[in-house]
């Protein structure tokens, strides 16, 4: 990657594994000091011991679906005087079971973490981005952003949110110095996917690696929109846009349907 991040600082949700832990180590190779957020402290921590020889990192282990959590993770900045140029909201999470089969504190955890968080993080980060004309937000979406999936429609809902904001906030900083990228990627080899039930082939997913590299040039160029992976990925997002709601209601519920039943 030929993206030079010297003399900047990122701050990573989701630090500890799968996109979270790629973007580290390729922003760290691209010269950028760091912060690494997530709920594992000792997986942040041999995390960091792996890059420290190469740049500066801080371990601030917190649930980000909490508020207080967020509030603990700004006031720690604050108090080490950490500032941050480029803010990856990666952390998430996804739900996928029928709306009304699964508790409501499971369904609202989404919207904590997906959505809650990143406006927060972003909101509290982004100014000091601005009075210095540079750096930037990448915000996770999804493919699943682009469609009403039955089964998983907080999810969806979540990731079509901060496509949105992403966009719009763009727009609001485009003369400003400052990028805001919202990545689209499909289905990635990650634990996030691991867990899901059912369970996608090896040949349905991307590999973190080259996902990350393509959100961080689409960052590097200013892009608003990245769909990294697949040609596919890009593909399944036209029919959202071009199709009658009526068509896409049922294209999302086959889909759904068909991985149910593999």
């Amino acid at each position: 990657m030929t993206m030079d991040c010297r003399g900047m600082r990122a701050l990573v949700t989701g630090a500890s594994t799968g996109l979270g832990e790629e973007f580290a180590r390729q922003l760290a190779g691209a010269g950028a000091d760091l912060v690494l957020v997530a709920r594992s402290e000792a997986k942040l921590n041999r995390l960091a011991e792996t890059l420290r020889g190469k740049v500066q990192v801080t371990v601030l282990p917190a649930d980000l679906g909490s508020a207080e959590a967020v509030a603990g993770v700004l006031d720690e900045l604050k108090r080490l005087d950490l500032r941050i140029d480029i803010l990856v909201n990666n952390a998430g999470i996804g739900v996928f079971e029928d709306f009304l089969a699964t508790p409501v504190e499971k369904q609202v955890q989404q919207v904590d973490l997906n959505v809650r968080a990143v406006v927060a993080l972003t909101h509290a980060l982004a100014p000091g981005m601005v009075a210095r004309g540079r750096g930037g937000v990448i915000n996770l979406a999804s493919t699943a952003g682009f469609q009403p999936l039955a089964g998983a429609g907080v999810y969806a809902a979540s990731k079509a949110f901060v496509l949105l904001f992403s966009e719009a906030l763009s727009l609001e900083l485009e003369k400003s110095g400052v990028t805001v990228t919202a990545a689209c990627p499909g289905p990635v080899a990650t634990a996030f996917f691991a867990e899901m039930k059912p369970k996608l082939q090896a040949r349905q997913m991307d590999q973190p690696g080259p996902v990350v590299s393509e959100i961080l040039r689409g960052f590097e160029r200013g892009k608003r929109v990245v769909y990294p992976g697949k040609l596919s990925n890009r593909l399944s997002t036209w029919g959202a846009r071009w199709m009658p709601r009526t068509l896409i209601l049922k294209v999302a519920a086959g889909t759904m349907k068909n991985l149910n039943q593999k």
